[in-house]
Formats: C-alpha cells, structure tokens, sequence
C-alpha cells in the first residue's frame, strides 16, 4: 500500500497567494481583465511600497501618507528645497499659526549680532493666504548621515496647494537681506556676510591708477550691456578672476562689487562634504546660480577649491551655456601659479582678470596719508616722518601696512606720549620686516586689465 504525500505548504509565491482569476469568463461576463489583480490581492495598499523603502528609507513615504490620512479628501504636496514657511511668514506675506497639538520641537540659537532666533523643525501650522485655509505640516528627521527636513502641504484643491506652494518658493529663491553660502554640501542663508558686503566701499580702498574706476565702469556696463550681447549673439555671462599676493585688497574689492551691483550673491565657501562628493557639490552650486540669475556666483581663494580631481566637472559647468545668461562667476586667488592654464587662460572662462599686485610708492604714501587723517593730535607724525614711512615700508602688502599703523597705536596708548607714534611706528615696522622674512615674498607682475566687451 503506498504511503499518501504529505500534505503541500502554502505557497508564499505571489500565483499562490493570489486567487486565479478566470479571463474567459470574465470576458464573456463584459468585465476588464485587471492586468495587475493579483499583486494588489497579494498586499494591502498600504504596504505596496513598504518592502521596497525598509524602515529607514521609507520614512519621508509614511510621513506623507501619515498626513494624507490626518487631511482625507484634501491636496497634499510634499516640498524641501527653497520652501521655507517661517521665512515667508516672518514678512507677512501669510499669516502662520503654530498649533500647541500636536507639540511642536523648535530650535534656538543665539548670535551676538542677531540675538537669539528660532526655528521649527517639528510642528503644524495653520495658514491663511490670499483668502484660502492651508494646512502646513514640517517634519525633520536623520536619514543616512545627515538631516532631512520636508514640508507637506494641505488645501480643499490641488490648484490653491500648487499656487502658493510655488508663491512661497519663488519668494524664498531669492537670498533677501542675506547670502547664499554653500558649506558642507548644502546652502544657507548667512547675514554675517551680507552685512560684511554691505560694509564694503570703493571708498576705503587704494588701488593703483584707476583701477577702482575701472572695476565699477566694467561691472555695471556688463550688467547693462544684456541687450547688445543678444544683439550680437555673445551669451551674456562673465567669468572674472582678482589675482594676487594676500592682503592687497581682492576680498574687498570682490564685495564692493557685489555691493555695487545690488544682485543676488551666492558665496562659495566650500566644496567638500562629509557624505558627498565634489563633483556632486559643484553642479549643485551651478544648479542653484542658474535659478537666480543675474547674479554673482563668487569662489573665493579659488586656487584651494579645484584640484586635478574635480577640475573636469568644474570647467564643464563653468562652459555650460543652458540657462547661464546673467551669471557672473567671480573668483579671487592668491596663487595664479596653482590653477590649471585651462582655468588661467581659456577665453570663455575667466576672462578678465585684475591683477592686485603690492602697493607701489605712490599708493603707499595714499595709504598712509589716509592713516594721518585718522590719527588723533597727538599721534600726529611730520611730513618728513610720512615720507621716510613710504621709503622704509616697501614689499609691505595693504594688509601689513594696516597692522603696522595699528600695533604701533596700542603701543603708544599704553604711554599716550605726545610725538612719540613714529617712535613706535619704526618699532613694529622692524617687528613687522622679520616677520615677512619667514613667509614667501610673492613677486607679482603687473599686467594691464582687460575690459568687457561692449563695456
């Protein structure tokens, strides 16, 4: 007698654990033949995509289905980048209450400049807009190695949600009152620059010849030449490079500039990231400057930003023609010598370069004749004592000459002895001599600036 098989297990196959479904009968029955029947008789709607995002990537898909369910029946759009409530709020072009329910985190942090500000990174908000209710959920939580912050917004249509979805991130796109800065792969909003910028003045500046005329007439004939360049067929973008020995007036003479031409200014601080690479953070840079157009994309020290290994991603963006009209790459380094030619010398690129090299006789005695007007009575130095000051501080950068007449100052408060500052001035500047004898002594050459053209 042969022994009955044991009994089969279930199946965990999805064509066993869906029932077969009879396509002849159906048809015959005028019914559709559901192509995918079997998967959603397999898995509940809710779970379809659980397996696929695991429990630490799924979260920004639970997070939108958790506020689905919260708002049934209503339009919901999820967003992160550029929309910022508190910020379009914060100027009244909203009205955003914070609901006590469920409990909001927020964070705060203090600035000596700024006091102390705050942010939400976990609430619910009630919105009012144009005559519309909104709902406007914010949550943030870790994914991978770094934070991720989204916000979801709710609306009786999908039209009202999408209309001030975009109202608040074409308002947001613009860095008002601040800088863009990019730093450890991402940007933000920094005030501390933007005041350094708004501090800057062509005034305070001694440049040889004519060359502060020459960078303010350049600048805004570019910013008003966009026309002439369509005429003739020019894209109308701009790579421009201040080259030189440190502290001889690039850093400042870069925010006069951007001062000057009142555009936004988005400021490279650095490409490098902890979890991202390089080249991923350059075309994000380019990305986000393409979006605000005309503005100023600057890199400062840009000799320490591009290497052998991203250089190829760098040049590629700074070619690139798509959507770049308007944008004015500004660059300052203070080792030319270190650039790749491609960068130095290719037409397109960086095309106009000012040279900021150490101030001559003639600038050095501007110098110090701005420093006698400042000094108080009795710190007053002779003609005779200017002019030996000019002989004596050649090979000295700006930078040096200004901690030279400050040094010498504080050494003379602690006396207050009435003709006695160029005593102290000719102290510091052998100080000041032995200390340049350790570091390099760049000798830089001076070249004539070139000029936009139609400028």
């Amino acid at each position: 007698m042969r022994t009955p098989p044991p009994p089969r297990k279930p199946s965990t196959s999805l064509a066993a654990a869906s029932p077969r479904l009879d396509a002849p009968k159906m048809r015959r029955a005028g019914l559709a033949e559901p192509r995918f029947g079997p998967i959603l008789s397999w898995v509940k709607d809710s779970e379809l995509f659980a397996a696929a995002l695991g429990p630490e990537n799924g979260t920004s898909y639970r997070m939108s289905r958790a506020v689905a369910s919260a708002f049934p029946d209503k339009a919901l759009v999820e967003i992160s980048d550029t929309f910022d409530l508190e910020q379009y709020a914060g100027d009244r072009l909203c009205e955003a209450t914070l609901r006590s329910s469920p409990y909001a985190a927020e964070s705060s942090w203090w600035r000596r400049a700024h006091g102390i500000s705050r942010s939400v990174s976990l609430g619910v908000w009630d919105v009012k807009w144009n005559d519309h209710d909104l709902v406007v959920v914010r949550a943030s939580w870790p994914e991978r190695f770094n934070e991720t912050s989204r916000y979801y917004v709710v609306a009786e249509t999908r039209q009202i949600v999408e209309d001030f979805t975009a109202a608040v991130c074409a308002y947001c796109n613009e860095p008002r009152r601040a800088v863009l800065a990019f730093r450890g792969g991402c940007w933000q909003r920094d005030r501390e620059i933007h005041q350094a910028i708004q501090a800057a003045s062509f005034d305070d500046l001694v440049l040889a010849g004519d060359m502060a005329r020459e960078i303010r007439e350049d600048f805004t004939s570019f910013l008003g030449a966009k026309d002439a360049y369509a005429r003739y067929g020019v894209p109308w973008k701009r790579g421009v490079l201040f080259l030189g020995p440190p502290g001889n007036g690039k850093t400042h003479s870069l925010r006069a500039v951007v001062k000057l031409l009142d555009v936004p200014c988005l400021y490279v601080q650095s490409l490098k990231a902890r979890y991202e690479t390089e080249d991923a953070n350059i075309a994000r840079v380019f990305e986000r400057a393409r979006e605000l157009t005309p503005c100023c994309l600057v890199f400062e020290d840009l000799d320490s930003m591009i290497t052998a290994e991203n250089r190829s991603t760098f040049l590629n963006q700074l070619d690139g023609f798509a959507n770049a009209s308007g944008m004015l790459t500004l660059a300052t380094t203070n080792h030319p010598d270190k650039l790749d030619p491609a960068i130095l010398d290719r037409p397109s690129r960086f095309d106009r370069k000012y040279h900021f090299g150490l101030p001559l006789p003639a600038e050095r005695a501007r110098y110090v004749a701005r420093w006698r007007e400042r000094l108080d009575s009795a710190m007053a130095i002779s003609d005779e004592e200017a002019e030996l000051l000019v002989v004596k501080t050649d090979g000295f950068s700006f930078a040096y000459l200004k901690e030279l007449f400050l040094s010498a100052m504080i050494r003379w408060m602690s006396t207050q002895e009435r003709g006695a500052m160029f005593t102290q001035l000719q102290s510091q500047l052998e100080t000041l001599r032995e200390q340049m004898r350790t570091e390099p002594s760049p000798t830089p050459t001076a070249a004539p600036p070139e000029r936009f053209p139609f400028a």
